[in-house]
């Protein structure tokens, strides 16, 4: 589902909101109310507040524990439609920059699983152990937000699709902000690894800069890595991973796989496929971070 993004509110109230609906986080994990039971299914249209409601909770989260600051796209228009990505306060100066990529759906900014965020933990569910674990390391880190490309209908500049809005980051904040020798690094998952795929088939002198990509299983295919120059098959090929469902242990290597009933290669992604030793889609985030 494409569009606006809930506006961001404090902690507290997001958590109100959520305790309006019968749950709260305690320790990152989802639990009713007065209560140590996790989620239980009551009927579609409560799930889908509780999802909202979830994914609002953890945008304050990017603030309050990731210690990021919000900014919104594009730059300089005070007006009109706008998408907000999150940037660490050492983006201009770090040395290296971690770039986070979502895929499609329900998710919102932060978030790999509305679903493992609800019933499993926002540790497994959300970017935060990532964006941690970056900080953690002296990375400059943006997370990026492609499934916001409208508000009420309109097209948000520059972000009308998710490629477009990998690309607009890449040209105003990466090339825009960040130390013009600093190396890039990208955590791709699902449709997020198919809009890395488009964007680098369109801005070959990206592939230069990019030095590593850990795809998580990404949907790009051989179409997308045909229409690659050299260099950035020679970055899928030597300088990237995809970390796919299977069952065998982390790091396996894995000629083909099944991913939400779709039947995979490593032939047609042109990178290295490797065991995340999970079958299921957005878990293979959180096992690529253990690797």
């Amino acid at each position: 589902t494409k569009g606006g993004c809930l506006k961001s509110r404090s902690a507290a109230g997001s958590m109100e909101d959520l305790q309006a609906l019968g749950y709260e986080y305690r320790d990152g994990r989802l639990l009713e109310v007065d209560s140590d039971k996790g989620f239980a299914f009551k009927d579609q249209a409560h799930y889908d507040k509780l999802a909202d409601a979830v994914l609002a909770y953890v945008t304050t989260l990017l603030e309050s524990e990731g210690g990021l600051t919000q900014i919104l796209l594009p730059l300089d228009s005070d007006d009109g439609p706008q998408c907000p990505v999150y940037v660490s306060d050492n983006l201009k100066e770090a040395d290296r920059v971690l770039l986070l990529i979502q895929g499609s759906g329900r998710v919102r900014v932060g978030v790999w699983g509305c679903a493992l965020c609800i019933n499993k933990d926002l540790q497994q569910g959300t970017m935060l152990p990532f964006i941690k674990k970056a900080l953690e390391h002296e990375y400059g880190v943006i997370v990026l937000n492609p499934n916001h490309n409208q508000d009420n209908g309109t097209a948000v500049p520059g972000s009308e699709t998710p490629d477009r809005h990998v690309a607009y980051v890449w040209e105003h904040l990466v090339c825009g902000m960040c130390k013009k020798d600093a190396p890039v690094d990208l955590i791709a998952h699902s449709n997020g690894g198919w809009a890395t795929l488009q964007f680098l088939g369109a801005h070959e002198d990206a592939a230069g800069r990019i030095d590593r990509i850990v795809f998580t299983d990404s949907y790009h295919s051989d179409q997308e890595v045909r229409n690659l120059q050299p260099a950035a098959i020679s970055l899928l090929r030597d300088r990237s991973v995809n970390y796919v469902p299977h069952e065998a242990p982390l790091g396996t290597p894995v000629s083909e796989y099944v991913s939400l009933g779709h039947h995979m290669t490593q032939a047609s992604k042109g990178c290295r496929c490797l065991s995340a030793e999970t079958l299921d889609h957005a878990s293979t985030n959180h096992a690529s971070l253990t690797a």
